[in-house]
């Protein structure tokens, strides 16, 4: 790390919070890092950062990041040297450990470090104000006449008021559509359009979120893995897709005058279907919340 050594340890500490707005997909904060070559020499740097999340990770619950730190060296301990520049750039991946905790594998490189990997472990924090708030302008303006939030903005929300829920294999993320909610590997019976017992707590959460939106408008699109006839595939996307609108209705999640249903076998697959992991990631309903 930051010592004229070749190895040195680091112990990092720091937080950022999600930009509002088109900004969504990036972060800001601060950061302290500590590092020592295990000689005595040692370092304690403090710094800005910048942060942009990709893919599902735009959410900032999932997957990979770019960062960028500037800042300075407070303490230089036996380095001979006083306080310096300090400039670095970093990409990882954010893992999400349930509760709203995840890890992030990352390498960083900059000046004065050449070269450096680590992990760091975190807690991610609903935005303040709760779902109901969060969401009040998303079917067109707030309670005050504000305007909506942006597609990016509304699936960092979403993404944060489903942190902790049991919502296994579901991602949100945005399209220039809207927001999708994409349930993944959500069990139906075997040939059938009727969920498992096991997933309707499933539709039940995403009831209450949506719920905090009356009128937005809803698309709910079926989807299976490569499996069976062409024919059947289609059938049971198309009525799997109705079976949820139809509970979403009577849950009072949505009016059934704003939603729609469709369906497309295996035609649009995520993952390949030569695996059982691919299969189940395949086989999904996705939710959209449609922008006006």
């Amino acid at each position: 790390m930051n010592s004229p050594e070749n190895f040195a340890a680091a112990l990092a500490v720091g937080f950022d919070i999600g930009l509002p707005g088109a900004a969504a997909p990036f972060a800001a904060g601060l950061s302290a890092i500590g590092s020592s070559n295990f000689s005595g020499a040692s370092i304690l740097e403090l710094s800005a950062l910048l942060r942009r999340h990709f893919g599902r990770g735009a959410a900032m619950r999932e997957g990979w990041f770019a960062q960028a730190n500037i800042g300075g060296s407070i303490i230089r301990a036996d380095l001979g040297s006083p306080p310096a520049l300090v400039a670095e750039a970093r990409a990882g991946f954010r893992q999400p450990m349930g509760a709203g905790l995840f890890i992030e594998p990352y390498a960083r490189i900059g000046f004065p470090v050449l070269l450096g990997v680590g992990a760091v472990g975190g807690v991610r924090f609903p935005a303040a104000g709760g779902q109901a708030g969060a969401w009040r302008g998303a079917a067109g303006r707030g309670a005050a006449g504000r305007a909506a939030p942006s597609s990016e903005a509304l699936a960092v929300e979403i993404a944060a008021a489903l942190e902790g829920h049991d919502l296994a294999d579901t991602f949100v993320y945005a399209t220039d559509e809207g927001v999708v909610i994409s349930l993944q590997n959500i069990n139906f019976l075997p040939d059938s359009a009727d969920l498992h017992d096991g997933e309707l707590g499933k539709i039940h959460e995403i009831a209450a979120l949506l719920r905090a939106m009356p009128e937005a408008r809803i698309r709910i699109e079926g989807h299976t893995a490569l499996a069976g006839a062409e024919e059947d595939r289609l059938r049971l996307s198309v009525e799997r897709a109705e079976n949820i609108a139809a509970r979403l209705v009577g849950l009072g999640a949505v009016r059934a005058g704003n939603v729609s249903t469709a369906g497309h076998g295996a035609e649009r697959p995520i993952a390949g279907n030569d695996t059982p992991e691919g299969m189940a990631a395949n086989r999904r309903i996705e939710i959209t919340i449609l922008e006006d």
